[in-house]
Order: structure tokens, then sequence, then C-alpha cells
């Protein structure tokens, strides 16, 4: 059984070519999901059948009671069967009958400019860190405000090399995109100084990453959890809101609605796949204007 997980994880990684963390999450799921089976007796997948994986996945919401893990299992789960029996690891699929549950479409949180403006001064507070090094405000800087003002994936940015930043013509090119869907993006004029002043920094460079720690390597996942949290918190912006890097992603749209971009346009400096991921946006200005009517102070 192990085999066909092998398999199946080599198929989203290389051919479909999905984000690393939604390869991750198919096999955490379907990992789940063997573990469980073997514990209940079953050999083989072309043993299983529907009450089987029922069964999983209510064990499942017990322990991830959330209902994005939820869909996110039955979601693993359908991709797997799938993929098995287009390549006769079984002759029915027993996930073909899965509901996937209905998320709970919350809003999510956007940061006005001025909290914006508090999180990128952040990074000159020197006492927030016990080490320094050349580059480093400079560096983190840039980092977060790439996010709001170009609207780059966590992902996007820390695979960002300086053979795709074109400082003279104003643009970054994405390469290493989400679902391989290259795009090209132009430098927002607040950004092209912070690019000038961290490959100062750089020169000569040791590294094509854009992003490097200490020892001049790509820095990586943790250590951009741990610099994002330490500022976000030091910021104060998370007091009343949820703040996370995709939050920055989130000001980088609101703010090219507000500006008169249309759905379409948004949609491609996002690097959505589907329109539906962007008309989001719609819905969280929608919900700031009753949030400003509903201040509005009527006289007489």
């Amino acid at each position: 059984m192990q085999s066909e997980l092998d398999d199946f994880i080599r198929y989203v990684r290389v051919e479909r070519r999905l984000a690393e963390l939604t390869c991750s999450a198919y096999e955490r799921d379907v990992g789940a999901c063997l573990r469980f089976l073997r514990g209940e007796g079953v050999s083989a997948w072309g043993a299983v059948r529907a009450p089987d994986l029922r069964r999983f996945l209510a064990a499942e919401a017990e322990r991830r009671p959330a209902p994005s893990s939820q869909a996110r299992a039955v979601a693993s789960l359908k991709g797997f069967f799938r993929f098995c029996l287009e390549n006769e690891y079984i002759e029915r699929d027993p996930a073909l009958v899965l509901r996937t549950p209905k998320k709970r479409e919350a809003l999510p949180d956007v940061l006005t400019m001025g909290e914006l403006e508090r999180l990128l001064a952040t990074t000159a507070r020197h006492e927030l860190w016990e080490r320094h090094f050349p580059g480093k405000q400079e560096r983190d800087r840039l980092l977060l405000a790439l996010m709001a003002y170009g609207g780059l994936r966590r992902s996007e940015l820390l695979g960002l090399e300086w053979d795709d930043v074109d400082l003279a013509g104003r643009l970054v090119r994405v390469r290493k995109a989400k679902g391989g869907r290259q795009r090209t993006i132009p430098i927002h004029p607040a950004l092209a100084p912070l690019f000038a002043e961290y490959y100062a920094t750089r020169v000569p460079l040791s590294a094509q990453a854009v992003f490097v720690g200490v020892q001049g390597k790509p820095l990586k996942e943790t250590q951009f959890s741990q610099l994002f949290r330490h500022y976000v918190e030091a910021s104060g912006v998370n007091e009343r809101k949820h703040v996370t890097p995709h939050t920055l992603r989130h000001v980088f749209a609101s703010e090219l609605l507000r500006a008169g971009a249309n759905l379409r346009q948004i949609q491609e400096l996002l690097g959505h796949k589907h329109l539906d991921s962007t008309q989001r946006y719609t819905r969280v200005n929608a919900h700031e204007l009753r949030g400003a009517i509903k201040r509005l102070r009527l006289v007489g």
C-alpha cells in the first residue's frame, strides 16, 4: 500500500507540479488513512470501501474538527483514489461517493495602510534581535514589503532569485509559482529603493537567492515564519486581527481593487488559477462598505 502512496506523491510533485505544502498535505492525509486502514485490518487499497473511508474521516474530525481540515482530507482521498483507478491499482473508486464538507467562508483580515506602515517600521528596531548582521534590516523590510506591494506568496518569495528581478524594467518574474503558473509583476515604486538598498548590502553576490540568512544560504520557511511572527507581535498589528503572511497578499489585492483594477487583472497579478479565489476580495470590500455605512451619522 505504501508503494501506491509513494507513486501518487511523486505524481503530484513532479508531473502536476503542485505546491510543496499541498503535496505535504496530501501525503499527511493519505498516510493517516493508510495507518487507520491497517489498524482496521485492511491490507490492500483494492479492498477499501466507502464505509472504511467514512470511519476514517469521522476519526479525523474528532482529532481535527476545523471544516477546512476535513475538506482537505476528503480532497486528498478523492485525488488519491482517482489516481489509483486511472493507474489500475484498484477496480472501483471508494472515494467517489464522499461529500466535501462545506467550509464557512470567513472574510480575511486586511491591514490598513497605517498598520502596514507600523509593521514595516518595526524592521528598523534593532533591540528586537540579539544577533545582527549587515543587510538584515534591509532584507526584512523588503521581505515584508514585497508581499504587500507585490502580492507574492511565502514560497514564491523564498524562491526568488536575482535573475528574476529586473530593476531597470521595474519587473519581477515569479518562476517558482504555485501550480507552475509563472507570472510577471510590475515593481511598485515603493519597492524600487528597497531593492536597491538591499542589493547594495549583498554586493558582491555570493548566492543567487534574493533572500538569504546570516551564512549566505537561502532563507528557510522556518526562519521566515520566526521573523514574521516576531515583527507582527512587536508592531501590535495582531491585537484585533489574525495576521499571517497571507494577510499581506490580502492588502495587495484589496488596494488593487480600490485603485480600480478589475478582477481579471488582480487574478493575473496574484497568480490565482480560478477567478473564484479572486472574487472573495470583492466581498471584503463590500464588508468594509457596510461598516462605513453603519458609521454614518445622521443629522436632523
